[in-house]
């Protein structure tokens, strides 16, 4: 045994090698992949209470520090025989000042949100019925509904982002969202992140444009 040690002690030692730098690779990834999810904002978008409209829109934070929310925008599309049209509403520019919700990240749409807390947006139908000009009443034509959030993170130069996109079943007489994925898509690359930033920053354009009523929804092109 011994002299078949000492006559493969080359081979030996280079095998020996090999797997020092293959359990070290495998180390120093774990490493990076643990450092790097540190770094990674997560933002879950959900509904609770139900299913229907009268659901409610929940966001809760599940990267490994805060977020500060900037904005939360609503995209919901009306389709019926003579019209298809798409509306973008950002819910962090109405006035929900009437409201005595003791936080006012919930009036507001805005604010710090710590790592594993979440916030109660209220029920899809209300902030449709809100955001919607005076008197609407026409949820029956309602055909999808998408949930942005957009955030800060960190040190990251651009927003963080994730959204979630529901469609709306008539079912036994009753309206129901149904998600089109299984949970909120990350918005995490960097021509998606600058997408997020180009549309803020035109939302902002606009308000500047009609300063008379910035909670319009702005209708988007087809």
């Amino acid at each position: 045994m011994w002299h078949w040690l000492n006559a493969n002690a080359g081979a030996l030692s280079a095998i020996a090698s090999l797997l020092t730098i293959a359990i070290w690779a495998v180390y120093l990834q774990l490493i990076v992949s643990g450092f790097r999810e540190g770094r990674r904002a997560k933002i879950l978008i959900n509904r609770g209470a139900g299913p229907s409209l009268d659901g409610h829109c929940l966001v809760a934070n599940m990267s490994a520090k805060p977020i500060y929310i900037d904005a939360v925008l609503l995209d919901f599309t009306l389709r019926d025989d003579e019209r298809h049209e798409d509306f973008r509403y950002s819910l962090s520019n109405l006035n929900f000042g009437e409201e005595k919700a003791p936080d006012s990240r919930k009036r507001w749409f805005q604010g710090p949100l710590d790592s594993g807390e979440h916030l109660d947006l209220g029920s899809f139908k209300t902030l449709i019925g809100k955001m919607s000009p005076k008197g609407f009443d026409d949820f029956e034509n309602i055909e999808d509904i998408k949930l942005t959030v957009v955030a800060t993170y960190t040190s990251e130069d651009q927003p963080v982002a994730a959204e979630r996109g529901f469609d709306i079943i008539h079912k036994d007489g009753d309206l129901l969202l149904s998600p089109r994925s299984y949970s909120a898509t990350q918005i995490r690359s960097s021509s998606a992140r600058k997408r997020i930033e180009n549309e803020m920053r035109e939302m902002h354009h606009l308000e500047r444009g009609n300063d008379s009523n910035t909670s319009e929804g702005v209708q988007r092109r087809s």
